[in-house]
């Protein structure tokens, strides 16, 4: 196995790993500092809404979602080769981190995504660094905004789809 497959291997680990620390945190954060967050940053108050109404069910099966995802772009960058959607996905997640660093940030105090966060850079910057070793800059530009959209639609979709087991789930 050779550096870059090594990389491409860990994906779904360490997507997963993270995902653990918001299936897990999430609920009681936002209820404990949802109404804050809410108050302090107006733009997110919807965003804390949803996250209030979701139950950790509902947001595991959102996760399931988006690991069943990475579990076939990593298997179809191994076997295939198509590392361009492997890229797309791998770069739409480190935005992803930085935005909750970003958050981190802004907030200033503990946020159940910080821990892994943080602890995926180094996974985040060698990912990088093979990808701009081995790639041309133009296909990563194309990867990375295909994957910043496949992202944000992605993410609408499995917000859709939680709410909605949560409905199904109460009847």
């Amino acid at each position: 196995m050779n550096e870059l497959e090594l990389i491409v291997s860990l994906f779904p680990i360490v997507f997963m790993l993270h995902e653990f620390e918001e299936i897990i945190g999430f609920k009681t954060w936002v209820i404990k500092d949802g109404l804050w967050i809410a108050k302090k940053y107006p733009k997110v108050a919807k965003q804390i809404s949803i996250y209030e109404r979701l139950s950790v069910p509902a947001f595991a099966l959102a996760v399931l979602e988006e690991f069943i995802l990475i579990g076939i772009v990593t298997a179809l960058a191994l076997t295939l080769q198509w590392y361009s959607v492997w890229i797309a996905v791998f770069l739409g997640f480190s935005l992803h981190i930085f935005i909750h660093i970003g958050q981190w940030m802004m907030v200033r105090k503990y946020i159940p995504i910080i821990i892994t966060s943080l602890l995926s850079l180094p996974y985040i910057f060698l990912g990088t660094h093979k990808i701009f070793s081995e790639f041309s800059l133009s296909m990563i530009i194309t990867c990375f905004v295909i994957g910043t959209i496949v992202l944000i639609v992605n993410l609408r979709f499995v917000h859709k789809l939680a709410l909605r087991y949560d409905k199904i789930r109460k009847k």
